[in-house]
């Protein structure tokens, strides 16, 4: 018998690595301290996608509560496994895997832009400056980077608005800003033109890939889909479509939106998303009940389908 002891440092690359690809997100990141030889193989981008595609699909609940009387500011992270088989589906929460924000940045009061392959775009809004403060998060790993200051200020009547995408082409991951100043026309009274402003990770600096005459608005962060970020845009004449922004060639065009709007109607009462793999809009203008209308072919305006329609009650009617 041989006396050499081996041990799992022992074995071939290729086998490490295996073991490796089918530990929890949470279980690498410890793995990353153990030794150098383990932290390079973990931070190969071949490992990150391998490792990508191995992982099961689970929610990130962000909940922000700003302080209120002696009530602290609170902002957390949860996550949320799904159990989905034919016959079966469910939530699993573990609450001792909630992340606690406060001992990973010095304020917690974000909103959340979006999520993708586990990274988390946040943003922070300073009024008074008119400055603010973007985060590219891993809630896994705990680590983050601040994107760099990008030039047009946030101040009033001049508006801001993000979306984060990636380029499905170049695994390239691209924080979009939309800068919106307010124009004033004599015959056509006041509208906006956009500026588009682009951060892809890893090139350090912001980058203007053009401008447009359309409102992107303040409230609604553009909603990912295949490759583009998606807003609902006002023209200069008031009429209502939806933008894209494609995230590989960073052109930017539009379709119709959803039957049913009309310049009466307060465009703030619809809200776009994506319902399964298609995208959506949120009616709420109406107040006896809300629809659904959901893009069964994207970019077609004759395959808008009112999916659900949820009856609100008399008592309920003040909820936007």
């Amino acid at each position: 018998m041989s006396d050499q002891t081996t041990t799992i440092m022992n074995l071939p690359l290729s086998i490490m690595e295996n073991i490796l690809l089918n530990l929890s997100p949470k279980t690498i990141f410890i793995c990353r301290s153990v030794c150098k030889s383990w932290l390079n193989l973990i931070s190969l981008p071949d490992f990150s996608k391998l490792h990508l595609s191995k992982s099961h699909a689970n929610l990130f609940i962000y909940f922000s509560q700003s302080s209120w009387g002696e009530l602290p500011s609170t902002s957390v992270f949860k996550f949320v496994n799904f159990e989905d088989t034919p016959r079966y589906h469910n939530f699993i929460y573990e609450p001792n895997l909630d992340l606690d924000m406060k001992p990973n940045f010095p304020d917690v009061d974000f909103s959340l832009v979006g999520s993708i392959h586990g990274l988390v775009c946040l943003f922070r809004m300073h009024c008074d400056s008119g400055l603010d403060d973007v985060y590219i998060f891993n809630p896994t790993t705990r680590e983050y980077i601040t994107l760099p200051e990008v030039k047009g200020l946030r101040k009033y009547p001049n508006l801001v608005t993000y979306g984060f995408g990636l380029d499905p082409v170049r695994m390239e991951y691209k924080v979009v800003r939309i800068y919106q100043v307010e124009t004033h026309d004599p015959a056509k009274g006041a509208y906006y033109t956009s500026e588009v402003q682009v951060y892809t990770l890893g090139t350090g600096s912001w980058r203007s890939i053009g401008n447009v005459k359309l409102c992107f608005g303040c409230r609604d962060f553009g909603v990912y889909l295949n490759g583009k970020l998606h807003w609902l845009v006002g023209d200069v004449d008031g009429n209502e479509s939806i933008c894209f922004i494609d995230m590989q060639d960073e052109l930017s065009h539009t379709f119709s939106t959803a039957p049913g709007f009309n310049k009466e109607n307060c465009p703030n009462l619809l809200n776009l998303g994506v319902l399964g793999n298609h995208l959506c809009i949120c009616d709420n203008n109406a107040e006896s009940h809300l629809d659904v209308w959901v893009m069964k072919e994207y970019g077609v305006t004759s395959s808008w389908s009112e999916e659900i329609v949820i009856n609100i009650t008399p008592e309920w009617n003040w909820i936007c």
